[in-house]
């Protein structure tokens, strides 16, 4: 009898033991909160056209060229920055609306040679809903 209950008694613990590591987060998971990377935002529209910020924090100097392209893959605008925090604005002068994955931003790290890239670009989703609403 003692052994019949020392198995289920075991079966239980190892049935908790999984699901409570099952919803953990992993710890690799945390060294990427402490080193963000690279973030892009849309700030909005001056003077007509759209406005990007792109920030930069990692835990070292390092060295970067930004590059930004159209839609066809022409350059519109690349620097190289050196840096750990870097924050740049950059205004697109353009006349057409920028269309879905109309423009490319590359990050390029030249220490290790990785590349990160991003699309930008206006996604237009129209929706219409009906309401029927009790009024007595």
């Amino acid at each position: 009898m003692k052994k019949v209950m020392n198995s289920k008694a075991a079966f239980i613990i190892a049935i908790a033991t999984v699901f409570s590591t099952a919803f953990t987060n992993p710890a690799i998971a945390m060294d990427k909160l402490a080193d963000p990377g690279v973030e892009i935002k849309y700030l909005g529209f001056q003077q007509s056209n759209p406005v990007f910020e792109i920030n930069i924090n990692k835990a070292e100097t390092e060295n970067f060229v930004i590059t930004i392209r159209d839609v066809s893959g022409t350059v519109l605008f690349s620097e190289k920055l050196t840096g750990k925090n870097i924050s740049r604005k950059y205004r697109i002068d353009t006349e057409e609306e920028i269309e879905k994955g109309g423009l490319r931003f590359e990050v390029k790290s030249v220490s290790n040679n990785k590349t990160e890239v991003y699309v930008a670009g206006v996604d237009e989703n129209i929706t219409r809903e009906m309401a029927v609403n009790k009024i007595q």
